[in-house]
């Protein structure tokens, strides 16, 4: 009984995540993130990297903009941003970025039409 339950658990818990993921993932084009941070969230040399870090570090950022608190000048552009977002939309663009996965792209030749110019 005990192992059933936790399998449950564990489906459950497996499905939010996913949810949640792609929930994140679609905020994360949606509100422009990809825009100054990447469209894999990898930075540049002026927009930090957000791939992979820390989930409570972005939860804690995103929350610190929302409230209007920055540590730098350039951070406080953030302000207007994290402002629009939810608590459900901070810990979703949280879990995205902290378990983000690169996605395979195929060749356009792969495409339906053959790619460009056929």
């Amino acid at each position: 009984m005990k192992s059933l339950i936790l399998l449950i658990f564990l489906a459950v818990q497996a499905f939010s995540n996913d949810v949640s993921y792609n929930r994140g993932e679609m905020l994360f084009f949606s509100k422009g993130c990809s825009s100054c941070h990447g469209a894999s969230a990898e930075g540049s040399s002026t927009y930090p990297k957000l791939a992979n870090k820390e989930e409570i570090f972005i939860i804690k950022k995103l929350t610190n903009f929302k409230a209007g608190i920055a540590d730098s000048v350039s951070q406080q552009m953030m302000a207007q941003f994290a402002q629009k977002l939810s608590a459900k939309d901070i810990k979703s663009l949280a879990y995205f970025l902290s378990h983000y996965k690169e996605v395979e792209v195929k060749d356009v030749e792969d495409d339906l039409l053959g790619g460009f110019g056929s």
